[in-house]
């Protein structure tokens, strides 16, 4: 197996392992949001990572242009995930716009050897553009949605930023092809998904707990308000208790260890009491 296949299989098998605990997840949560659509982007950059290790040992087996083909489906599908977690529409006409337009550009190159270092200057400017553009999408959000999304945000900036960086590196590599530039750039792309695709997809799905956590103790709060309300009679004042029966309010008051006290207000008095009686007797009392 050479480096290429090493690099790519352990690649592959962090990004099956984080997509598969993302799926777990949205088998035990019921909720989920938009989370289905980060787990499908995160099922296509692993199947990227499959079909270059596919490409890697079998080149005859796999077309140069598919792999890199679903790198852009997977990126197109985070922009989706992103647009939707922030409320907004996911614009697949743009989404198949950029996917056929990738493809003619791939092609291109395809009968046009001589432009080949150029390859990896167009897949940046893409991927970069497509990155920056769901980091974007994610600040868009509502506020509660913002802060909990925020890390997530922060690290497809950086992979945006670490992207412009790749193309300019590869800008210079294509402008003076001394060979020496060349290692790095493929190096930096291969270590891509090692250094962000598990920080973007865990942040995903930290922020998702979150919102979980969220919705679970706003719902504890309704039900702690709810279980709060004393259901009692408009004319005779008595509560009615959990079986449905009908009782005194100190009676149920004291069932629930609520020491009762008696006393009479001004109205009462004066209403029940000889004015006189009513001076001298107490108008409270524990």
């Amino acid at each position: 197996m050479s480096d290429d296949s090493i690099v790519y299989t352990i690649n592959l098998i962090i990004g099956a392992i984080v997509a598969g605990v993302m799926s777990r997840q949205r088998q035990l949560e019921s909720s989920g949001r938009s989370l289905p659509a980060w787990i499908a982007a995160a099922w296509t950059l692993t199947a990227a990572d499959l079909l270059f290790v596919l490409r890697a040992e079998w080149a005859a087996l796999v077309p140069r242009m598919l792999p890199t083909l679903v790198v852009t489906a997977g990126h197109v599908l985070l922009l989706t995930a992103a647009r939707r977690t922030a409320g907004q529409s996911p614009a697949r006409s743009l989404a198949l716009a950029v996917l056929g337009l990738h493809a003619v550009v791939l092609t291109g190159f395809v009968f046009m050897p001589d432009m080949a270092a150029w390859r990896t200057v167009a897949n940046g400017l893409l991927w970069a553009s497509l990155t920056f553009a769901t980091a974007h999408a994610l600040r868009q959000a509502e506020p509660s949605l913002r802060t909990a999304m925020s890390q997530s945000a922060l690290v497809l900036g950086a992979h945006g930023v670490f992207h412009v960086v790749r193309t300019l590196l590869a800008v210079r590599a294509a402008v003076q092809p001394t060979g020496e530039l060349v290692p790095l750039v493929q190096l930096l792309g291969d270590l891509e998904v090692s250094l962000f695709m598990v920080a973007l997809f865990v942040s995903v799905l930290v922020a998702f707990l979150q919102l979980s956590n969220q919705e679970l103790r706003a719902a504890r709060e309704n039900v702690r308000e709810l279980s709060s309300m004393l259901p009692l009679c408009a004319w005779c004042n008595k509560v009615r208790d959990d079986d449905g029966y009908w009782q005194r309010i100190e009676e149920y008051l004291a069932e629930h260890r609520i020491n009762v006290t008696h006393g009479m207000c001004e109205s009462c008095a004066a209403e029940h009491l000889e004015p006189e009686q009513g001076a001298r007797t107490p108008l409270a009392g524990a």
